[in-house]
């Protein structure tokens, strides 16, 4: 047999492989495929950090990492809708985990602090081996990008940050005493319920009265998520216990060199956006976004609308630019 027909009896061979591959075969792609493109998908795995156990969704990537980080009452699964938009367009490894007290991570067995929810998020990183990433919370997540920012800046690429709600920012502000006591005087009746045990009454009234607005519970939220917020009301009665909470300072975000985004909602609880509205005024390098329609609940709401903004800020902070140690 000649050279000629060794070559072609190959390219025949390797047509029919591709057009009919064995079933292994098919199935390996897939499961390649699915692990590289997909969040969801990923194994939900419990990796050992220094002081804590988190569970984490940690879709292997190229460049810096970017780590999403929940609020008070939900765990990962609230930023998972956009985590997953965002796969679509970029290759950077993408990680989601169940804050300390949340779901499948190690629960509260002592008074915490926002600084052990700083340390707590390092320490994951420091466990993959990443040098840093970028940060993107919300709600009380946010509240620790923030401070992560200001005690760690080297740590960080960029944040970004949905409506934190540092509600410190309004006491002395006239224009917001009424939203700022009707907030105040329904997170202490939630408290108050809590404490005595009225568990999912106490919730429920944080939910729709603080947090997320009137019938918000059914509208926004699944049963997943109803059931994981009520499962969560220690970790909120020790969060609303910590001192260090009343510390942190936006305003030093104005050390903070590299980029910041601020996302609110058109559609929030009026508290929020004016929060948001003071943080821009003390850190004019912010670049703030609104999303039409959104409350508190955008990143589920409106997953897309919050990817993209997302996606603007990446895009401006070369963040293919691979970072370890």
């Amino acid at each position: 047999m000649n050279i000629f027909n060794c070559k072609g009896l190959l390219l025949i061979a390797l047509i029919v492989y591709h057009l009919f591959p064995s079933e292994s075969c098919a199935q390996a792609t897939q499961k390649v495929s699915s692990e590289y493109y997909s969040i969801e998908n990923t194994p939900l795995y419990l990796i050992h950090t220094a002081d804590v156990d988190l569970g984490v969704r940690y879709k292997k990537g190229e460049g810096i990492p970017i780590i999403f980080i929940h609020g008070s009452w939900d765990d990962h699964n609230s930023w998972l809708p956009v985590a997953e938009q965002l796969t679509k367009s970029i290759p950077n490894p993408i990680l989601l985990y169940d804050r300390r007290g949340h779901s499948t991570s190690t629960p509260d067995t002592k008074q915490g602090t926002i600084s052990m929810d700083v340390h707590d998020v390092l320490s994951l990183l420091d466990t993959l081996g990443f040098a840093k990433a970028h940060f993107v919370g919300h709600s009380y997540g946010a509240n620790i990008v923030v401070e992560l920012a200001n005690k760690h800046p080297d740590r960080a690429k960029s944040i970004i940050i949905y409506e934190p709600p540092i509600f410190g920012l309004l006491k002395d502000k006239s224009a917001y005493q009424k939203m700022l006591s009707e907030v105040q005087l329904e997170m202490k009746k939630s408290k108050q319920l809590l404490e005595k045990g009225d568990i999912e009454l106490g919730t429920f009234n944080f939910i729709e009265n603080v947090a997320f607005g009137k019938g918000s519970w059914h509208s926004i939220f699944d049963e997943r998520a109803r059931s994981t917020m009520v499962a969560s009301y220690r970790t909120w009665l020790d969060q609303a216990n910590d001192p260090e909470r009343l510390n942190i300072r936006p305003e030093n975000l104005n050390q903070f060199n590299n980029p910041i985004t601020l996302i609110t909602g058109s559609g929030s609880i009026e508290v929020y956006p004016a929060v948001a509205k003071e943080i821009k005024e003390k850190v004019p390098h912010i670049q703030l976004y609104t999303i039409e329609g959104a409350g508190h609940a955008g990143l589920i709401s409106h997953p897309k609308q919050t990817a993209d903004i997302i996606l603007q800020h990446l895009e401006k902070t070369s963040f293919l630019t691979t970072d370890q140690f």
